[in-house]
């Protein structure tokens, strides 16, 4: 039986990624900043093109509102929806992934062959979430099945871990030019903290050599949870990270019940806080807003776990909500003016006055 033509699509996003992320890891001169961007800008494309294409949504331009002809370039091809058009439909306003996918469209316009290595380092974060999100929405979208984990391999990079190397990619990104300089503080002044901090926006890593007696199940590299480390060791890893010294830092998908919350117990955690009512239907509300978790008539599915803001127990058969999102929400909810913005209410207190 023939593949749909989404499905095509989709195969097209995978290999694009693909030969994007070889442009971007590929040593000396034949690396290549800007094909990377260009590649990944397809990527995105093709991949928001098949998941409309499987819900059936028309991605070609009319060629009037109300028309059912359909504009067509020089050589008579139906005009498809640009990537920026697909984000329009696709996420909504500040989400931090199409954020990202948008600080990448504007920044091809900054791109000058002589200055790729700055613009790479000075946006090497941004360009790791870039593609960590496409991986995560390939997956969300399409299943484990189509991940690019046996296709792509975690790069090796000798300059950066010595001290000579770390000063000379300080050297290159004190080198951008002007004009990349402005359009990324512009752009992210736009931007609120907390998005601007979030690892779909801009994905920080660090490296730390791993020592001690190695076993059979030691990989050559791990990613340490923030969660599982003491205080004391939370600070020491933070000092560590900015003095140059190197060491893997991120946040995972868990795989369990840890500090999460089921909504109920969300919800009585920012009434606590922010001494305002909030209920569970108050919560659900907020979520849906900020795109969090499954919506109603979409069963109890890992699909709609990011990791960051929700996570799917198995073994629950459950949504459980993160201590950092109900910590942005208490945050947003204890400002009264927010508050009733955001639920359409004045404020009532959680404690009737006496």
């Amino acid at each position: 039986m023939a593949k749909a033509d989404w499905w095509h699509t989709m195969r097209e996003a995978r290999r694009q990624a693909c030969v994007a992320v070889d442009f971007y890891n590929r040593p000396g001169e034949r690396q290549s900043y800007a094909d990377f961007v260009v590649h990944m800008h397809l990527a995105w494309q093709n991949l928001l093109h098949a998941q409309l294409m499987r819900k059936k949504t028309n991605i070609y331009f009319r060629a009037s509102k109300g028309s059912r002809l359909y504009k067509r370039d020089k050589y008579g091809q139906k005009q498809s929806w640009d990537l920026q058009t697909c984000l329009d439909v696709s996420y909504k306003e500040h989400d931090p992934i199409r954020l990202n996918v948008e600080f990448f469209i504007g920044l091809r316009n900054s791109i000058e062959h002589r200055f790729e290595r700055s613009l790479l380092i000075a946006t090497a974060a941004h360009a790791h979430a870039y593609v960590i999100n496409f991986e995560a929405e390939l997956t969300r979208h399409f299943g484990a099945t189509e991940s690019l984990a046996d296709e792509l391999r975690f790069p090796v990079f000798v300059q950066s871990l010595s001290p000579e190397g770390m000063d000379e990619q300080r050297n290159l990104r004190r080198g951008l030019p002007l004009e990349a300089k402005t359009y990324i503080s512009e752009f992210e002044a736009t931007i609120p903290a907390a998005i601007r901090q979030d690892p779909r926006f801009e994905y920080r890593i660090q490296l730390q050599p791993i020592r001690g007696v190695k076993d059979e199940a030691d990989l050559a590299f791990k990613f340490v949870n923030a969660k599982e480390l003491s205080e004391e060791e939370l600070a020491e890893a933070i000092a560590a990270g900015k003095t140059g010294k190197v060491l893997i830092f991120e946040k995972l998908k868990a795989n369990g019940f840890d500090d999460e919350m089921l909504p109920a117990a969300a919800a009585n955690a920012v009434q606590e806080q922010t001494k305002f009512r909030f209920s569970v239907n108050d919560f659900t509300k907020m979520r849906h807003r900020d795109g969090v978790g499954p919506k109603k008539g979409h069963g109890a599915s890992a699909t709609f776990a990011d990791g960051t803001n929700c996570i799917y127990s198995k073994a629950h058969k459950n949504h459980v909500y993160t201590k950092a999102y109900v910590a942005t929400l208490i945050q947003e909810l204890s400002d009264p003016e927010k508050h009733e913005k955001a639920l359409g209410r004045t404020p009532e207190p959680s404690v009737p006055e006496a």
